[in-house]
């Protein structure tokens, strides 16, 4: 039988920062689907997280449970799976050696893992520019 671990208590979105309800809601109206949910489920793993491990590196080593997370998300509310599948589909297609396909995948890699870092970090700053702008604001 397969142990599944507790999940924590996480704070009801009901419950959240009345501005983090009214971006999810916007996100519901104006972002394509399934982006909204990715970012409830998101901010609802960060309202967990970040009261015990402060801001999210995704450069960071050893966090095999966080990534597992975010990875979930991405295939519930992104298709990740399908895109991966698509992916795998063309690369198959091509015919390639090994060695080629091995190269390809790695300079993939290295051009979403840039990509993803510069995202994220331009999240961060926004989120981080709202809340110092809200405040002054207040």
């Amino acid at each position: 039988m397969r142990r599944t671990r507790r999940q924590p208590r996480v704070q009801a979105s009901a419950d959240w920062h009345p501005t983090l309800r009214w971006i999810i809601d916007a996100a519901d109206h104006e972002c394509p689907r399934g982006h909204a949910g990715a970012l409830r489920d998101l901010t609802a793993l960060a309202m967990h997280k970040v009261p015990a491990r402060g801001i999210f590196d995704p450069a960071a080593k050893n966090e095999d449970e966080l990534f597992a997370s975010i990875e979930s998300i991405a295939q519930t509310h992104l298709d990740l799976a399908e895109a991966r599948d698509a992916w795998r589909a063309a690369l198959d297609a091509a015919a390639l050696s090994f060695e080629r396909r091995d190269e390809l995948e790695q300079a993939a890699l290295q051009v979403r893992t840039v990509s993803d870092t510069a995202y994220f970090y331009a999240g961060l700053a926004f989120g981080l520019a709202f809340v110092c702008l809200s405040r002054q604001n207040a």
